[in-house]
């Protein structure tokens, strides 16, 4: 496992367990409304978002948005197996949810099944090449599988897509620091700490350790 890279790669798209909840909207084909369960997610009642994602199931047994919903409730909740069914079924009917793509990856790699979590990240950016967050994902997978010609190239590409993406200079810090490549890693880690706020505590605090350990101040 790369160093120091679980501190900044809990995260669906950002910090963990929380997954990023894009706009979820009730299909065009249906009346149900998912705007009341959004918003409780989004406000952290969690047991009334549940009940209306669920109750949005009950009204369309297809509608992926509210299975989509459901699990990110339950990741929150840290019920991983459930939250893997509710994203799996999102996908069933939504194949190209993206975002129900990138939240399962999250699921998995909190299950240390790391394949699985590539898999699902590729997926994800098929169904949305240029997000920088799911690339930063895939590319933090690759660290912790040691494949660094393949974790430099996906950074790179997330930097490029979004350069203000904290996490992306912080899995640069931890890849450069791997290679030996010591004022590559500095600028990194410097970046990621500069660029803030927001970042996971955790990874700031490696952040600073290492560059201490390089012989430099934070």
């Amino acid at each position: 496992m790369a160093m120091g890279l679980t501190a900044a790669c809990t995260g669906l798209r950002g910090t963990a367990p929380v997954p990023t909840e894009p706009a979820s909207q009730a299909s065009s084909e249906t009346n149900v409304d998912l705007s009341a369960a959004d918003l409780a997610l989004e406000q952290g009642s969690l047991e009334k978002a549940e009940t209306a994602y669920r109750e949005a199931i009950a009204a369309n047994p297809t509608l992926a948005e509210a299975y989509f919903g459901l699990g990110n409730v339950l990741m929150r909740k840290g019920q991983l197996v459930e939250a893997e069914q509710a994203y799996l079924s999102a996908i069933r009917f939504d194949p190209n949810l993206g975002a129900a793509h990138s939240n399962l990856g999250v699921v998995y790699y909190q299950q240390e099944e790391l394949d699985k979590a590539a898999g699902a990240f590729s997926a994800a950016l098929k169904a949305e090449p240029s997000d920088a967050a799911t690339t930063y994902l895939l590319a933090a997978v690759r660290l912790q599988q040691d494949n660094l010609v393949d974790a430099e190239r996906l950074l790179i590409q997330a930097r490029d897509l979004d350069p203000y993406l904290p996490e992306v200079y912080y899995g640069l810090g931890v890849l450069y620091r791997l290679k030996g490549q010591r004022d590559d890693a500095i600028a990194a880690f410097r970046k990621y700490l500069d660029i803030g706020p927001g970042q996971d505590p955790a990874g700031m605090d490696y952040a600073r350790n290492e560059l201490r350990s390089l012989g430099v101040m934070p």
